[in-house]
């Protein structure tokens, strides 16, 4: 199945989507800290299947971060998560390659089912 690459600064829920994502098949390898995400992904760019961020972060927005990964690789599958009502950034996002924007809060089930969804394509 497929390989994605997780960063988000809440701990907990990262441990709740790897849990889900196992049962789906997936495997994920999550970082609370962008920068740790970043040179794992450039250790391996061909390695992950699917790249979520969170939007919010210490030290660096979800956006930052998916176009560092978009640099590295141009046909990455960038997927940003965000509680931001603010609907000017995400049509940008998308416009700088960005595959989708998901919008918190959300059951972790549904998140995962989506993440699937999107890894099947």
């Amino acid at each position: 199945m497929g390989r994605v690459l997780y960063v988000d600064d809440d701990v907990q829920l990262a441990g709740l989507l790897s849990q889900r994502l196992a049962r789906l098949g997936h495997s994920l390898l999550a970082y609370s800290d962008a920068t740790q995400a970043l040179h794992a992904f450039n250790d391996s760019p061909d390695g992950f299947d699917l790249v979520l961020t969170d939007m919010s972060m210490p030290h660096t927005s979800g956006l930052e971060f998916a176009q560092e990964i978009l640099k590295v690789r141009s046909a990455a599958r960038v997927i940003i998560a965000s509680g931001c009502e603010d609907p000017n950034w995400a049509p940008f996002a998308r416009s700088v390659g960005v595959e989708a924007v998901l919008l918190k809060p959300f059951h972790v089930q549904e998140f995962a089912q989506t993440i699937s969804e999107l890894l099947s394509r």
